[in-house]
This record gives structure tokens, C-alpha cells and sequence, in this order.
């Protein structure tokens, strides 16, 4: 029996070729249509079927398993949960005036009460600044004041010490670091009005200016502090 008309297909049991409206199978005698339908294909071939098992079964290392698998984010085997790690932020401020809690048992030089006490805007523009005045301070080094400004158009941080000034910028890639020692030859000169300050520190040929200082109050107090340590 020929197939190459359009009018024959196999049959799903056992492939021999069928009149393309036949309700049996003419070779093995299986029901190809619901009698009771008119649908031209029917699902009664289908449903008397045997169901072959796949060669490789599911399971966790089949290429495409469905098996659960671990959470990529979860702390179990080795990926960190970022509020998990040990060591507080830098600085840090409170909702009272952006101050640190008292006796901070991790600002051991205070650095983070001095920058606490500026305001939380003057915090975020300097923090660059602020950093690299964190990474140079010695361990015996105690912070007496912190103001944040510009410094050739950058954000700027100044820091006093019990040993020295430490002036930075937030130029990128390459911060300007100015470290001017406390001595007799180190001159500062304080300006300000009602709404900014500005900074100016010389030792022998090198010069510093930090401007747009809004917290005057405490550029003044850095300036009086400056003139009283030595």
C-alpha cells in the first residue's frame, strides 16, 4: 500500500499505513478515532500509549534539573551577607546633630566624633577625602577638630591633629595630600562671614586653601585650636 498521497499517515502502534479517516488500524487493529467524535485527530492514540521513561532521569546533576538547588545567594559557602561583615562604616552619625555614640569603642583616635559633628551633607561630599585622612592617621594620633570644604574646585577635608594638619582633596585617581607639621613656622589664617569659611595654611614654600567651608563655627574652632597646640 502505497503513502505518497496525502491521504495516509502511519499508525502510532505499529507505523503501518492507514486511510487518513480510518477508525482502526488496518494491520494491528488498534482504535485510531473516538467513534463518537468528529475531530480529525484524536487523543485516543495517545492515551492508550505507553510512556517511556527518559534515558537520563532528573535529578541534581542532569544538565536541566529541576531538583532544588542551594540559594547563589545565600551566607552558606562562602558568599557574604554585606550587613553580616565585622567593622563599623567609617563615620557614622546619629538623627541628634550626626553624632557618634560616646565611647565608640572602634574611633580610637576620634576621627569619627569630629566628623560627627559636621553636618550629615558636608559628611557624604568628603567622604573620599575623609578616607585618606583615616588611612594616614597613626595609631597614637588623637583628632582635635575636622572641617570639610574645596580645595581647587574638589571636595576637601581638613584634619588637625595632636601632631600635624592634614589637608586632602577628592581629586580623582591622585587626591592631593598636604601634611603640614605643628611648629612655630606653621601659619593659618581663618575668614569667614555668616555662611562660609575658608582656610589657609603655609609652611615654608607650600600653601593650602580650603574655602567653601559652611560649618564656620567649627573653621574658627579648628583656627583657635591650631593656636593653642604646639
Amino acid at each position: 500500500m502505497s503513502t505518497a498521497g496525502s491521504n495516509w499517515w502511519s499508525c502510532p502502534y505499529c507505523g503501518g499505513p492507514n486511510a487518513f479517516d480510518a477508525a482502526a488500524c488496518a494491520h494491528c487493529g488498534a482504535q485510531l478515532r473516538d467513534p463518537d467524535a468528529s475531530e480529525l485527530f484524536t487523543t485516543v492514540a495517545v492515551d492508550n500509549a505507553e510512556v517511556v521513561p527518559p534515558a537520563v532521569p532528573f535529578g541534581p546533576d542532569s544538565m536541566w534539573s529541576t531538583a532544588p538547588t542551594a540559594d547563589p545567594f545565600s551566607s552558606v559557602g562562602g558568599v557574604v551577607d554585606a550587613e553580616a561583615v565585622d567593622g563599623p562604616p567609617l563615620f557614622t552619625g546619629t538623627a541628634e546633630g550626626h553624632r557618634p555614640a560616646a565611647g565608640h569603642s572602634d574611633d580610637t583616635n576620634g576621627l569619627a566624633a569630629a566628623i560627627g559633628r559636621l553636618d550629615q551633607a558636608e559628611q557624604d561630599a568628603a567622604v573620599v577625602p575623609f578616607a585618606v585622612c583615616a588611612t594616614l592617621i597613626e595609631a597614637d594620633e588623637v583628632v582635635l577638630a575636622a572641617v570639610a570644604g574645596q580645595m581647587l574646585g574638589q571636595a576637601a577635608a581638613v584634619v588637625l591633629t595632636t601632631r600635624r594638619v592634614l589637608v586632602v582633596n577628592a581629586r580623582r585617581w591622585q587626591p592631593i595630600v598636604d601634611v603640614y607639621h605643628l611648629g612655630p613656622d606653621l601659619v593659618v589664617r581663618e575668614r569667614h562671614d555668616r555662611n562660609v569659611a575658608s582656610l589657609t595654611f603655609s609652611q615654608g614654600a607650600q600653601l593650602s586653601t580650603v574655602d567653601a567651608i559652611s560649618e564656620v563655627g567649627l573653621a574658627v574652632e579648628l583656627a583657635e585650636r591650631l593656636s593653642r597646640v604646639g
